[in-house]
């Protein structure tokens, strides 16, 4: 549908038109009704109502209706070129309806008025005139409404919301030649937030009626109605200033930062997702790049291994019986815990909040599919708006999302784990490593550098890690005892597309989604092995030390109750430790000693063309030893995501955005403290408190400073940490510059893609949720197979480690499961 003024009404915005004439009629009636009386002309109908004539109150009331008239008038002529009328008489009319209800409640109105033969409580009438108002109000915004929403086709936004979000686009996205227009970068916001369901993408309403709203404290227009120089203007100062420079209070700082980063990420989301973009940039999709064929026929391996996965309509009934396991989740710890359990003969049943999305419905646009394969459309928040975790919600979990980094669990880590003065996890540590191994063959972990190598070639890696690994051999970083190195990762045969984050389309990432869970289905078959997508489970129903069963709840509200006889909880450290709570689990200590790898990119601008989206996204790495709290990953991304995590605003983000070939990025890792706790509160329900300690966080500063050293050394001609202010440094003394720029976590973006702790494993009950089987206290056939079990961080890439924690709990889970004697009736839920 054209959104262009000259094109055609809808059928929305021509009831809107008749409803303004009619409108029209309304109010000059009322002119007439005011204006005849006092001077003589009143009607006979009239003539009992005295007050009429009271040439004061005429007066007002004649210029109050006059208004509305001319305003309906003007309206009705053409809805869209004077929309600004339509709203005028909503906002006025809302002012008088407000003034109705403070004349009841406080005014002096207890009199009456004599009409003939009858009288009126002056209360009264001004009750009766306020519902009018009101009615006739409330009509006109539920067309304009609709009015709008036709007109643009809109999805999810409010017209106020989505006219903030457009103007916000028309000033943050600044620069010369735009390939697309902010009213086109805001519909397509709009088809994003439309495309996905969560339980807090309210919260980016919100923060764009707080954006368009914010100008009327400093008694100035709505945002949208700014020339966009003074739009600008203010932004500068109230949103930008003011934060950077700590003028406002610190209460105030952290809600304006929430949300401007809010509106930023979406507008660079909705702007850098566009094709017609990409040329403007120097970035071409895998689908046109000329060596991609070549590439194709190099490394010809695909493994998209059929997976049957059941949704709501396949579900018949609402009480399922399982003779089983029943595993919440279908991530790396659940899916290497079913594939263990249907081995030994045991009967799995899998419950995944997310959708199944079929590896051949994969596709190179980013905002398609993180709505997919996202939890909350990888727009989940810290309570400070802070700090954002990204997690995969689809079948397959985070392994079809990450990087596919396989990093054995550190030694150092179990021995902490371990100190019977400490967390004492009680674990059998030669079987652990056992399991680790075992874990690696069995997702077929490979490096580079392997022989034969599987994995992928040299050349198809991400062309930035080769500058950083530059700057390592030339500082003398790459000596042992340091550890500098192409990956590890469970991958095999990889072109290099550079897509890993939002879903390999041929299965060279050998995700749960393509390899474990398929593998594990077709030997158990499908009738033993099944898998529920699209279902999230609410609450664990218990009686005395049994789990008896879980509500579940399908998207379209419908519940369901399965019972089992074993249960694993395998939702991710958030939403199991959320689970626990809301089910009346340990608590006071579910959701408590929570951890991050706590993550910050740098950016480094090159003389020459890098492309270093052409590659596997995370390539290299090293690690400092001894050990100086940090590990450095390359990384880049598509420009969607690379958008929203580069530095700066206005000219300059859109200068760096322009210079996105010629760019390299290095994220930093750093294992943060226990000092997290997520609960059920909040706004979202999902309430993560989380400020760094300044250990992690000047370990995490050092890191950084360390990283943007590498790139200079390695001819960068400058390097950018992605904070709120920006900051440029183009020689290593002016880098020493920025521990001073960076004071605190409000002044730097932070996030992480690895949440561990909250249910954390240890043999003291007064810190501890589960024992050292995973068995959590209290309960005999309760289990957690998740990074939530981790007693700290482990600072690296946790995915091993938490198939680990499977592999090792399988035997106690399976001994658990009752064998005989009861007849379980049990639907047949295979999909036909």
């Amino acid at each position: 549908m054209s959104t262009k003024s000259g094109a055609a009404l809808t059928s929305q915005e021509l009831n809107l038109k008749s409803y303004l004439r009619i409108l029209f009629f309304i109010y000059l009636g009322g002119v007439l009704l005011y204006l005849l009386p006092p001077i003589g002309l009143m009607p006979e109908f009239l003539k009992p109502y005295a007050f009429i004539n009271d040439p004061a109150f005429a007066n007002n009331s004649t210029i109050k209706m006059g208004l509305f008239a001319a305003l309906c008038f003007v309206a009705a002529g053409d809805v869209r070129r004077y929309l600004i009328a339509v709203e005028a008489i909503m906002v006025v009319m809302c002012f008088a309806v407000l003034s109705g209800i403070i004349l009841i409640l406080f005014a002096k109105n207890n009199y009456t008025l004599q009409m003939a033969n009858s009288s009126l409580k002056m209360s009264t009438l001004i009750l009766y005139s306020t519902i009018f108002d009101a009615a006739l109000n409330a009509i006109l915004i539920v067309l304009y409404n609709k009015a709008q929403k036709a007109r643009y086709n809109l999805q999810y936004f409010s017209p106020m919301e989505f006219r903030a979000l457009k103007a916000l686009a028309e000033v943050l996205i600044e620069g010369d030649e735009k390939a697309i227009s902010p009213q086109e970068t805001a519909l397509s916001v709009d088809r994003y937030m439309s495309s996905f369901k969560a339980t807090n993408k309210w919260v980016t309403k919100l923060a764009l009626t707080s954006l368009e709203l914010y100008p009327l404290v400093f008694l100035k227009s709505p945002t949208s109605y700014m020339r966009p120089d003074a739009r600008k203007a203010f932004l500068e100062r109230h949103f930008y200033q003011d934060v950077s420079l700590r003028f406002a209070p610190s209460f105030i700082r952290m809600l304006v930062q929430g949300m401007i980063r809010m509106g930023k990420q979406l507008c660079f989301m909705g702007y850098y997702n566009d094709p017609r973009v990409h040329p403007t940039i120097g970035y071409e999709p895998f689908s046109k790049r000329a060596d991609t064929e070549k590439r194709m026929k190099d490394l010809p391996y695909e493994n998209n291994q059929p997976l049957q996965v059941q949704n709501e309509k396949d579900v018949k009934g609402d009480v399922i019986d399982w003779d089983g396991v029943v595993i919440i989740g279908s991530g790396p710890g659940a899916s290497i815990m079913a594939k263990g359990l249907a081995e030994r003969g045991k009967r799995v049943l899998m419950i995944e909040r997310g959708e199944h999305t079929d590896p051949s419905e994969f596709n190179e646009d980013e905002i398609d599919m993180v709505s997919r394969l996202y939890a909350d459309g990888a727009l989940q928040q810290a309570a400070d708006f802070r700090f954002q975790v990204i997690q995969g919600s689809t079948v397959g979990g985070s392994s079809v999302v990450n990087n596919a980094v396989c990093f054995d669990t550190p030694h150092a880590v179990l021995d902490r784990w371990n100190d019977t003065n400490g967390i004492d996890a009680g674990l059998d540590l030669a079987r652990y490593i056992q399991c680790n191994k075992k874990v690696n063959e069995m997702i077929g972990v490979h490096r580079i550098n392997d022989t034969p190598s599987t994995m992928s070639r040299e050349e198809y890696l991400n062309p930035g890690g080769k500058k950083f690994k530059l700057g390592i051999e030339r500082m003398g970083l790459d000596k042992s005892p340091n550890v500098a190195d192409s990956v590890a990762a469970n991958i095999q045969q990889c072109v290099g597309c550079g897509y890993c984050n939002i879903g390999c389309k041929w299965g060279k990432k050998l995700s749960m989604l393509n390899n474990i869970l398929p593998q594990a289905q077709e030997k158990a078959g499908a009738e033993n092995f099944q898998i529920i997508a699209g279902c999230e489970v609410i609450k664990l129903k218990s009686k005395g030390a049994k789990i008896t069963s879980l509500i579940a709840q399908f998207r379209n509200g419908r519940k369901i109750e399965v019972r089992g006889k074993t249960f694993v909880v395998s939702a991710g450290a958030l939403s199991s430790s959320l689970l626990l709570q809301r089910s009346g689990i340990a608590t006071g200590r579910a959701g408590k000693r929570l951890s991050f790898n706590v993550g910050s990119p740098i950016s480094s601008v090159f003389p020459d063309v890098i492309d270093a989206y052409k590659g596997l996204q995370i390539s290299h790495f090293l690690q400092i030893s001894p050990s100086r709290g940090f590990i450095f990953e390359t990384w880049f991304n598509p420009p969607m995501f690379q958008s929203t995590i580069m530095p700066g605003w206005w000219s300059d983000h859109w200068k760096n955005m322009h210079r996105y070939n010629r760019m390299a990025c290095t994220g930093v890792l750093v294992g943060s403290d226990s000092n997290a706790e997520i609960r059920v509160g909040g706004l979202t329900k999902r309430d993560i408190r989380y400020t760094p300690t300044k250990k992690d966080f000047d370990t995490l500063i050092d890191g950084i400073e360390l990283a943007g050293e590498i790139y200079l050394e390695a001819g960068a001609e400058c390097v950018m940490p992605n904070t709120f202010g920006y900051y440029e440094y183009a020689t290593k003394e002016e880098l020493k510059k920025m521990r001073y720029d960076i004071k605190d976590n409000s002044d730097i973006t932070l996030g992480t893609g690895h949440p561990q702790g909250g249910n954390i494993l240890s043999r003291n009950r007064k810190i501890g949720v589960v024992d050292e089987q995973l068995k959590v206290y209290g309960y005999d056939n309760l289990f957690i197979s998740d990074a939530s079990v981790f007693p700290t961080a482990i600072g690296v890439n946790p995915q091993i480690s938490v198939m680990t924690f499977a592999e090792y709990a399988v035997p106690f889970v399976a001994d658990t499961v009752e064998t005989g004697g009861v007849k379980v009736i049990t639907p047949d839920l295979s999909k036909v």
